[in-house]
């Protein structure tokens, strides 16, 4: 199918309504997704802003998101990248149009949603963790002691 095709598609699947020219947003499960197309590579690139990894540990999340994405053992076939200007994390998919149907780019957009949501929640929560954070001779260490609570 050609990439106006399959937009079309999946705005009639999502019941929105999309512009004829990318790119092409909407917002699904509070996470917000791009897509835009490479014509002369016949791909459509789905993308989505994962947030603003907290400075204060960056060293473990930047772990954690270099482990996912090596051979995409946590990402579903997608990529996660630092935009170096704004600092913000991003999860980009690249899909080729030529082995795509209205079903596979639904499914596929569906799973990169899911994807993009549990690694917003991730990013979130090493956010959110900073404020509970002690510090103890110049080292952060967890409130609690640094024991692990389950």
């Amino acid at each position: 199918m050609e990439t106006k095709e399959l937009i079309a598609d999946l705005a009639g699947r999502l019941g929105i309504e999309f512009g004829n020219e990318g790119p092409w947003s909407f917002k699904a499960d509070d996470i917000a997704v791009t897509i835009d197309s490479l014509p002369e590579m016949d791909v459509i690139i789905v993308m989505s802003d994962l947030g603003e990894p907290p400075p204060e540990r960056l060293e473990g999340l930047y772990k954690t998101l270099l482990a996912a994405n090596h051979l995409f053992g946590g990402t579903a076939g997608a990529t996660i990248s630092l935009d170096a200007e704004t600092g913000v994390i991003w999860l980009c998919r690249a899909l080729n149009t030529a082995v795509l149907d209205g079903a596979s780019f639904y499914s596929a957009i569906e799973r990169f949603v899911n994807t993009a949501d549990n690694w917003h929640t991730i990013i979130s929560d090493y956010r959110d963790a900073v404020p509970n954070m002690a510090k103890k001779d110049d080292e952060a260490i967890p409130a609690g002691g640094g024991f692990i609570q389950v």
